[in-house]
């Protein structure tokens, strides 16, 4: 697998929320994905000794957060409730930022394992909390200060609650062979299930974890053995790195070494055949630089060339170096080929580039086509003043 896909995989595990469901999702100033200016779902414990408001000046990310501030003598705090699922974990994380170094965390209900933590200091921290709940509806509490201090406030932003996931996924179908070589076995398998999502799938080769790829049912393992047996299963992943049962095995021997001194360098994936050296056909040797070489006729419905370079369309702009018809009669006196195309003798020694050619010879025919439209034109005047004249002499 290469250094690509297993970032991709990373990613996904670690930030794919498309598997994870948000639970706050209320638009107001503290939400992620709908970070609004209101404060809807949060609300003061009691509004005669707290407010929340929307704070635009200092924010941990976006454009707004929440505002708690006392404004009595009493315990100030600002909540959040939301449904919950009984004996269920939830992974809580908000990001605060207290004003006064007396604000916390405390007192949250609907949780059977909940343990309140005080503000670390006065700039912005992350707080995760790892949660239980106890029955069917939880509430935050975020208390802004010392009870006995008007005008402390803490700030929250980026507040996230997920259900965690401790089920795995089911077990994977039986991997099916699909091919081999004497160096490579490509099978697939039969789709996991998850309540959540299947992230990814782990492939074990002889009982020994091997890989670990993304959500595809396919794989290719390679760099084996010739005329050995192995043994393959895999297992399948959820967003939480919860690894589901295994699936039954595969057993496989590989093609015995490819005879006449070759190599088993050649691999399949599916209908793909690969090889990662120059290939020679009709010859035993491939010219430097060059990747296929075939000595002898080759035919093929349709040849598609990928073309980097500039397009003869330069012919059509202003300023564009057009040769005179006589510079062209000139050329092709003294070299006996129209200019910028190889001689016949350059390609005979050389071979010719397809793509290339195809380039030049397009760049002569827009060449020509100007060559027409010019003569086309001084026709066109020359008929003009003829008939202008015969009217004046018949007059």
């Amino acid at each position: 697998m290469n250094k690509l896909t297993q970032i991709l995989i990373v990613a996904t595990m670690c930030f794919g929320s498309s598997f994870a469901q948000e639970l706050h999702t209320e638009s107001n100033a503290g939400s992620i994905a709908n970070e609004s200016n209101a404060i809807t779902g949060w609300t003061p414990q009691n509004e005669n000794v707290t407010t929340v408001s929307v704070e635009t000046s200092d924010v941990y990310e976006g454009s707004y957060a929440l505002r708690i501030e006392t404004i009595a003598e009493a315990a100030s705090r600002g909540k959040y409730t939301f449904a919950t699922t009984a004996n269920t974990q939830y992974k809580i994380v908000i990001h605060a930022k207290s004003l006064s170094l007396d604000g916390g965390f405390w007192s949250w209900d609907g949780f059977s394992d909940f343990a309140g933590v005080d503000f670390y200091g006065t700039g912005w921290h992350r707080y995760e909390f790892n949660v239980t709940a106890s029955g069917t509806s939880a509430t935050l509490k975020v208390y802004a200060g010392a009870p006995s201090t008007i005008g402390e406030a803490v700030l929250i932003d980026n507040i996230s609650i997920q259900e965690l996931d401790s089920s795995p996924p089911t077990q994977p179908g039986q991997p099916t062979l699909v091919s081999k070589t004497s160096n490579s076995v490509f099978f697939n398998w039969t789709a996991a299930d998850d309540d959540i999502g299947v992230t990814g799938y782990k492939v074990y080769q002889n009982n020994v974890a091997k890989d670990t790829i993304s959500n595809v049912l396919d794989y290719t393992a390679d760099g084996l053995a010739p005329s050995t047996p192995y043994q393959f299963h895999v297992t399948a992943l959820d967003y939480y790195g919860n690894e589901g049962p295994a699936s039954p095995f595969l057993d496989v021997t590989t093609d015995p070494a490819p005879a006449g001194g070759g190599n088993a360098e050649w691999t399949k994936n599916g209908t793909t055949a690969s090889y990662s050296d120059e290939v020679a056909i009709g010859s035993n040797s491939v010219p430097s630089g060059y990747k296929l070489a075939v000595d002898g006729k080759l035919i093929t419905e349709e040849v598609r060339v990928e073309f980097s370079g500039t397009w003869p369309d330069y012919v059509f702009e202003e300023g564009y170096d057009l040769p005179t018809l006589e510079e062209i009669q000139k050329h092709i006196d003294e070299h006996g080929h129209l200019p910028n195309i190889p001689s016949a003798k350059e390609v005979h020694a050389n071979g010719m580039d397809v793509g290339q050619m195809n380039k030049l010879l397009l760049e002569k025919i827009e060449e020509m086509m100007i060559y027409i439209i010019d003569q086309n034109s001084r026709i066109q005047s020359l008929e003009s003043r003829l008939n202008n004249s015969s009217k004046k002499y018949f007059k």
